[in-house]
């Protein structure tokens, strides 16, 4: 199974499963990084009190699960 993903100038890249667990993976070591814990990172931006770099990074993760059906 793979999962596109639509740039710009109508280009489409394809993600395989394991390239989507593999960028799950980085996420979430990532969020454990900065916040202790996913659960912790997620409680973080209900609050919506985070940087805004961190924005990108909660939609990537929340991205990531909804393509992975999780």
């Amino acid at each position: 199974m793979s999962t596109a993903l639509v740039l710009s100038r109508e280009v489409v890249r394809h993600f395989s499963q394991a390239e989507l667990e593999e960028r799950e993976r980085a996420v979430t070591s990532e969020l454990e990084r900065r916040f202790g814990s996913v659960d912790a990172a997620l409680a973080q931006e209900y609050t919506g009190d985070y940087p805004s770099d961190d924005l990108k990074l909660f939609s990537e993760y929340h991205s990531l699960m909804f393509l992975l059906g999780k």
